[in-house]
């Protein structure tokens, strides 16, 4: 695996790659955490937790369960979906699956829209700290410099689409972990790593997204 491969934002608010090396630590002065450390401590309160009646899994993507690296049956709650930046290129399926990484998230999209999922919608994934109990996650190929693709804007979208189906999210942004709808990462601020993952590019793209979620939904 490339170091531009395996490279990806993380709740501690650093940049990880497989071969162990750390940089950037984006501002935050406190205490590193593992993902693995954080699932122990968060305590959400449960308002509306997913269904079991609803789809776990996203009929459009394709399907790559991870084996480690997830609570299962851990979302307490479903408040909508958190968009990343990977800082990097290529299938992140791989990284997710060794022990190590002690990071996933629900989806994966390339930067010509190809969907994957490595996490079910009813289960936990290890993405943003202690948002990780009550949101999905998305991360996006590509870097923090460079906006999402048209192709990446579409497929979060039909993810955003698929969400509000089965899971209800509703069609509006939400700008704090207590709020409902598209998030970005950042939003979470030191409990969700303190960092300014998906960047201010991909961040104004949230409205985008949410655009071409109602066009589509008229056509």
């Amino acid at each position: 695996m490339s170091r531009r491969t395996a490279m990806l934002c993380t709740s501690s608010g650093l940049i990880a790659t497989a071969f162990g090396v750390v940089v950037d630590r984006g501002g935050d002065p406190g205490p590193v955490h593992t993902e693995a450390q954080e699932e122990s401590t968060a305590e959400p309160t449960a308002e509306a937790a997913p269904e079991p009646g609803r789809q776990a899994w996203m009929p459009d993507a394709t399907l790559r369960p991870l084996s480690v690296n997830f609570t299962p049956g851990g979302l307490k709650e479903m408040r909508g979906l958190v968009l990343h930046v990977q800082e990097g290129e290529n299938s992140l399926h791989d990284h997710f699956s060794d022990p190590a990484a002690q990071a996933s998230a629900h989806f994966w999209v390339s930067q010509s829209g190809e969907i994957e999922q490595y996490v079910s919608a009813h289960d936990r994934a290890w993405a943003q700290g202690t948002g990780n109990p009550s949101w999905l996650s998305v991360e996006t190929s590509g870097f923090a410099s460079r906006p999402l693709t048209a192709q990446q804007v579409d497929s979060v979208a039909r993810i955003y689409a698929w969400g509000m189906a089965q899971h209800g999210w509703p069609l509006e942004p939400a700008s704090t972990p207590q709020g409902r709808g598209l998030g970005i990462h950042r939003m979470g601020g030191r409990a969700w790593g303190g960092h300014s993952c998906p960047g201010p590019l991909r961040s104004a793209q949230a409205g985008e997204i949410l655009s071409t979620v109602r066009h589509n939904s008229r056509g």
